[in-house]
């Protein structure tokens, strides 16, 4: 019971009481600070953390200073914790009404998970957590809300990561046939940055799962850390998955630079030839052109004929000789 509670909840977006037998319970404001007074568990309270009053509301709620400091930090970084029965931290969502295929455009939730309460809260409207906080799940305690979160978030990403997949085959494919499309080629480098961009969100959060799951927070009620169990495999298929994206992107990556070498390589090689073959014959004709006396051929009319004559035996010498040679 917190007597510093104010009697209504600035800056609440949602909040819920759970309970078993039934549906959750919807909670406004003053039904909020109510049942935080009366000391209730089960309950999950959603803020906007644009609301300046909201961040009062926060600071207000019983909960450690590790998860207050999560729920109210600047920090950009995705990152959860876990310490004294309290899961705290921040993680990726999609940004509302954006489709995880089209776009990785991104913010980050607050959250904060105690035996008796579930804290979120969030800068930006998120995609994910703003269709639970509607359509919250059935469940006996808080718990459920946030596996169900996090399984949101993994079935989002999932969906970012097929589409990543889907684009890596047609791009292969196109590569493949022709290596010299250029747009094709910068579409594969946009895409091995959207993976690592993908990784860098949701990376942190998987391997705290994983984590979780080999050893799980002490204090945290087993029935509560059960949602969050089931996240923690999603998320750690997701990361599997996303690792071997990025591979299959990284080995594409290298094939067609190795055919653009090899292309270049050829190229280069055609030029060298050419230059090679045109040596013999410009000395020729810088020795025609030379304005001295006693040249052969000047005073005769067959003078060019000899002239083409010995620019032409230069050409086929020069080819015979790297072909003897084996250089062609």
């Amino acid at each position: 019971m917190n007597p510093h509670l104010p009697q209504a909840c600035p800056g609440l977006l949602a909040g819920w009481r759970f309970h078993a037998g039934g549906p959750p319970q919807p909670l406004e404001g003053d039904d909020a600070t109510a049942a935080m007074v009366a000391g209730e568990t089960g309950l999950w309270l959603h803020f906007d953390l644009l609301d300046q009053r909201a961040r009062a509301t926060i600071a207000t709620l019983p909960l450690p200073p590790a998860a207050l400091a999560a729920l109210l930090e600047a920090d950009d970084a995705p990152h959860l914790d876990a310490a004294d029965g309290v899961i705290c931290g921040t993680v990726p969502d999609f940004h509302f009404n954006i489709d995880p295929k089209a776009s990785l455009d991104m913010a980050l939730l607050h959250l904060a998970l105690t035996p008796g309460l579930l804290v979120t809260a969030r800068r930006h409207p998120l995609n994910v957590v703003g269709g639970i906080a509607r359509n919250p799940p059935a469940g006996a305690h808080q718990g459920a809300a946030l596996g169900a979160i996090l399984d949101g978030l993994a079935v989002a990403a999932g969906r970012a990561l097929q589409a990543m997949a889907d684009r890596l085959a047609r791009l292969e494919d196109a590569l493949l046939r022709n290596p010299d499309l250029p747009a094709e080629r910068v579409a594969l480098a946009a895409l091995r940055r959207d993976a690592l961009r993908l990784e860098r969100n949701f990376g942190a959060t998987a391997e705290a799962l994983v984590e979780f799951e080999a050893e799980p927070p002490e204090g945290m009620e087993e029935e509560t850390f059960v949602p969050t169990l089931r996240a923690a495999r999603r998320f750690g298929t997701l990361l599997r998955n996303l690792s071997a994206l990025k591979e299959r992107a990284r080995i594409a990556q290298d094939e067609l630079a190795g055919l653009l070498g090899e292309q270049t390589n050829q190229r280069l090689f055609v030029l060298s030839v050419i230059s090679a073959v045109m040596l013999p014959p410009a000395l020729i004709a810088g020795i025609f052109g030379m304005n001295v006396g006693e040249l052969p051929g000047v005073d005769v009319p067959w003078g060019f004929a000899m002239s083409m004559g010995l620019i032409l035996a230069s050409i086929l010498g020069v080819l015979g000789a790297l072909r003897w040679w084996r250089l062609m």
